[in-house]
């Protein structure tokens, strides 16, 4: 409370105590408290008035704060929807890679020879590094990496609208950059065996989509 509202509060308590004593002099000597009474009610309702009008600040600040909270919240949310959409994106990608080269080994692995385009291999490192070429041609060796890069955008978005209610979302989210960037980095750099190559993608994969089920259970509970 301000000072001038202060003052006038004990101005008002003031007179309504000059009121009470009035009062109870004129009830003594039995005479009218009309007049008593009057001053009373006149400094209750001057007490009264910096009481209410304070209770009224507060409750504006507090329906403001609880605006302003619900627009950081609806932030949060439309940059956290972009942030999946972008890993789902970013997965799809890295998924479609991983299919070729385990194809591509699987095909010298069996056949002992693999077709690329117009060239054929016998062995491992040309061969990998000719699906590399034909992805790069294609334009899909990168696509992961820039939605990768686009969702790690998405995530500074959302940090700027953090709030105690989404925070612990925010740090799932953290968690599946990492699982993804390293999915991502195992499906799109293979430089090992093609056994090597298969586990090291389906154990970052699995730790990936576990980082997204649990990012989209916690947002799932605190939407609905």
């Amino acid at each position: 409370m301000n000072l001038m509202l202060a003052v006038i509060l004990y101005f008002g308590l003031a007179i309504f105590g000059l009121g009470l004593l009035l009062l109870l002099f004129l009830l003594i000597f039995k005479k009218s408290i009309k007049a008593a009474l009057i001053i009373a009610l006149i400094g209750l309702l001057v007490a009264a008035a910096p009481v209410g009008y304070q209770y009224y600040l507060s409750q504006k600040a507090a329906h403001e704060a609880q605006v302003k909270l619900e627009k950081r919240e609806k932030s949060f949310n439309k940059h956290e929807r972009q942030f999946l959409k972008h890993i789902k994106q970013a997965t799809a990608s890295t998924e479609y890679v991983a299919q070729k080269y385990t194809a591509t080994w699987e095909t010298l692995i069996k056949d002992g020879s693999v077709t690329i385009g117009d060239s054929t291999y016998t062995d491992n490192e040309n061969a990998i590094a000719g699906e590399g070429r034909r992805l790069v041609a294609e334009g899909k060796l990168d696509d992961a990496d820039n939605y990768y890069a686009i969702a790690q955008t998405d995530y500074e978005s959302m940090k700027d609208y953090k709030t105690s209610h989404n925070k612990e979302r925010l740090v799932y989210a953290k968690n599946v950059l990492a699982k993804t960037n390293a999915f991502i980095l195992a499906a799109t750099r293979p430089n090992s065996t093609y056994q090597d190559y298969a586990d090291d993608i389906y154990k970052t994969n699995k730790s990936h989509v576990r980082a997204i089920d649990q990012l989209k259970n916690a947002r799932s509970t605190a939407i609905n």
